[in-house]
């Protein structure tokens, strides 16, 4: 029994020491690289170059997550819907970074208090 007990501490250690900034409140905030990343997709998924130069373009982004239109489905109860923009195809690394926090575009002309992933 005592030998269950430990390797069950043990466990226990390495998963908290490994995923304790993800569920810790106050802990790093992850970029949507680290997200992307825990998914299971390297950086050549998105980044067609080695090494990157530029920003993702949207219309990779697009091959995953559709076209403006499947994303305005997708976030439909969020009022108003941040990809129903009376900018029409707004390019996705406005307001999304992999590898620095995200930003609000729309709050440069508006108020609408969005929490950008």
């Amino acid at each position: 029994m005592t030998k269950h007990l430990r390797i069950l501490a043990i466990c226990i250690f390495l998963f908290s020491s490994f995923y304790s900034r993800f569920f810790i409140a106050g802990a790093a905030t992850l970029f949507l690289a680290d997200k992307h990343k825990i998914a299971g997709i390297a950086c050549g998924g998105c980044h067609k170059e080695n090494p990157p130069k530029d920003q993702v373009p949207t219309v990779i982004c697009n091959e995953c997550h559709g076209d403006q239109a499947k994303l305005a489905n997708r976030t439909q109860k969020v009022i108003p819907n941040p990809h129903e923009s009376h900018l029409e195809n707004v390019k996705c690394e406005l307001c999304h970074h992999a590898h620095k926090p995200s930003e609000n575009y729309c709050g440069n002309c508006h108020e609408f208090g969005y929490k950008v992933p």
